[in-house]
């Protein structure tokens, strides 16, 4: 594994809270749990990004007005319940984190084991506080000289509806950081 996470391909680096359990094997109907309820997890945060366009904002007509107050009243109810969440289940600590189609990247004070398979919890958003539970193995460890380890796992058994969800998201969160690339970079200049 090189020194510096892989650059190839469209990926999201962030700090995110992260989650790892070794389990031995996936349970026959978990998997599709798992991927029908990420699935669902990534077209949720999907509708909460997607900003509403000028035509749908205009609020001059009463229908218009009464839309936004809705809208207002659910983002704070959405708010409120992730906030509510939060505070019932602390998250797990934060990881510099690099998320790929088809595998995960971190930097850990612990790591598993070189060809484990693991559970990876990942809380993708903080607009949403249910976790992306997304099985991969372990197919690379390496320790950096500050003691930590950098871990890389190739997800595992994914449905094509989670790898298409997977990808859409990514190139989301991709345009996204190179937009807020050139907004720094004009704010410096």
């Amino acid at each position: 594994m090189p020194d510096k996470f892989e650059s190839n391909g469209v990926s999201h680096a962030a700090d995110l809270p992260l989650a790892w359990m070794p389990i031995s094997h996936i349970q026959p109907g978990q998997g599709e749990q798992w991927q029908y309820a990420g699935a669902a997890l990534l077209r949720a945060l999907a509708v909460l990004e997607t900003p509403v366009s000028e035509i749908e904002r205009d609020i001059s007509s009463p229908g218009g007005k009464a839309m936004e107050r809705l809208e207002a009243k659910l983002d704070l109810a959405l708010s409120l319940m992730a906030q509510l969440a939060r505070q019932q289940a602390a998250p797990p600590p934060l990881h510099r984190i690099v998320l790929r189609a088809k595998s995960l990247e971190w930097l850990g004070e612990t790591a598993p084991a070189p060809q484990q398979l693991v559970l990876l919890s990942l809380y993708i958003s903080p607009k949403l506080p249910q976790p992306l539970m997304l099985p991969a193995k372990v197919t690379g460890v390496a320790l950096q000289d500050n003691g930590v380890s950098r871990v890389r796992a190739d997800f595992v058994g994914l449905s094509e509806e989670m790898e298409d969800w997977l990808a859409r998201t990514l190139f989301r969160f991709h345009r996204r950081d190179i937009q807020q690339s050139h907004v720094r970079q004009n704010d410096a200049g």
